[in-house]
């Protein structure tokens, strides 16, 4: 691996362990719970509208796991 890219995977995995991180997962955790809340929507418009602010907080959600798989993957080749 590059030093470049083990920067940009230190920089990250570093960033997970902060508390600030911690908070705003937590915070995103909490508005997917509202999202998912589909007796407030009304039309179609607003179903396929939720559907991509709930694919984004899930993308968000899963940044974590994605990163460190990554990780995993170019350390063990």
């Amino acid at each position: 691996m590059d030093q470049e890219l083990q920067k940009y995977y230190d920089n990250l995995l570093h960033l997970f362990t902060q508390d600030g991180w911690k908070d705003f997962i937590e915070d995103i955790k909490g508005n997917a719970n509202v999202l998912g809340d589909i007796l407030t929507i009304t039309d179609e418009k607003q179903l396929w509208y939720r559907r991509g602010q709930l694919e984004a907080v899930n993308r968000i959600l899963s940044y974590e796991s994605t990163i460190k798989n990554s990780y995993e993957d170019t350390v063990n080749g």
